[in-house]
Formats: C-alpha cells, structure tokens, sequence
C-alpha cells in the first residue's frame, strides 16, 4: 500500500484501464472502432481542423489517441501493459514525480499513436493499447539511468532489486525488438506505437537530463519527487 499511495497518479491509470476493460468486457464489440485510433479517420479529422471546418465530430476523433491508451484487445494485452506500466510508471514518478509521470504518460501514448498513424497512412484498422505510453516509460528510464546516477530498482513484479543497468537493457532489448517487428510484412502488433512511445520518452529524459545533469539538481529544484 505504501507503493501505491507513493505513485497514486500510476496506480489512478491503472485502475481506470481496468474498470474501462471490464465495461467494454460486457458492452458492444465496436467500442474499439468508437474509441480506438483508426489512421484514416485521425487524417481526416486533422485535415478538417486544419483547414477550419473541424467540428465537435472532429475533435473526438482527434481525441482517439487519449480514450485508445485505456482499452485493451484481451486480459493478456491488459495484463502485460499494466505490469510494464507500474514498474517503470512507479520509478519515472519516484524520480521526476507524480505531475510529471502523468503528463509523460498521455505526451508518451499520443506520441506513440501519432508515429503509428503516419507509418499506416489510409488504415481503417483501430489501434488500441497503453503500449506506446509503457515503451514511452522504459525511455524515461532509459535515459535517466544514462544520466544520473539511480539506486537498484525495487519495485513490483521485480523480484528483487537489479542494476539499473540491467533494466536499462530491458528497454533496449524491447526495442529493438520493436524495429525488428517493424519491418516485418505482416504486423499483428502496433509497433510503430511502441517506437513513438519509446522516442518520445527518451526525449523528455533526454531534456530534463540535459537541464539537470545530475539527480540532486534535479530535486533540489523542487520538481523530483512531487
């Protein structure tokens, strides 16, 4: 419990993806075409709001790439975002804090949606899935345990703390296993998501890194940790 009231905005979006999972659970099957991001609709959307004839329509259209993060094809899919998701959403807010981890969570997923969209011009198949937010977490961490120096992690489901180093590999190890799937023909999996995701959060390590090169400036300017 004590996790859990130290990372309240990651465990808040954890619970709201599972009680969006089990309403969609019991609802219709096309909750995924009404609130998933299809490509080809996101591209029109955008074009009428950029041209000045967007609508209220258009704006929930746009607004996909929120309502997609928090649905999930299956208890499986659910399941392995939302594990990835607390281990490395708990250490991007223990060291960047629980305003920061938020925001880098929806900057992260949009991001991860925007990429997918551009590398699936003219799709009509919807893309859901916290995937691209989670890569977008493990290039936090990346970044920082490039940057500063981290203590062990020892956050669930780890099992005991490891070198930030080792976990650092992890991310990496998934992403390019990620660019692997890329190039493949035939993609059942949304890794365009998981790229823009990972991209996007190592720039925001990258930034707040570079603004801070060591972690105790970093808290000492009040913003770790908050």
């Amino acid at each position: 419990m004590q996790a859990v009231r130290q990372h309240p905005t990651i465990f808040g979006v954890i619970v709201l993806a599972v009680i969006v999972f089990l309403w969609t659970s019991i609802g219709s099957e096309s909750t995924s075409l009404q609130y998933g991001v299809i490509p080809l609709d996101v591209e029109h959307a955008w074009t009428d709001v950029l041209n000045g004839d967007g609508d209220t329509s258009s704006v929930g259209v746009l607004l996909t790439t929120v309502t997609a993060m928090f649905l999930h094809a299956g208890p499986t899919h659910l399941i392995m975002n939302m594990a990835l998701l607390w281990m490395f959403g708990a250490l991007a807010s223990e060291y960047l804090g629980k305003s920061w981890a938020l925001g880098s969570f929806f900057v992260c997923g949009i991001s991860g949606f925007v990429v997918h969209i551009l590398l699936n011009r003219g799709s009509a198949v919807p893309c859901i899935g916290a995937s691209g937010a989670v890569c977008g977490f493990e290039g936090i961490y990346l970044g920082m345990a490039l940057r500063w120096r981290l203590a062990w992690p020892d956050v669930w489901p780890l099992a005991h703390p490891v070198p930030p180093s080792q976990l650092g590999l992890f991310a990496v190890v998934g992403i390019c296993f990620d660019l692997w799937g890329l190039a493949q023909t035939d993609q059942i999996v949304a890794f365009g998501a998981h790229i823009g995701g990972f991209a996007s959060g190592l720039v925001i390590a990258c930034v707040v890194t570079q603004l801070y090169p060591t972690l105790q400036r970093w808290n000492a300017s009040g913003r770790g940790r908050g």
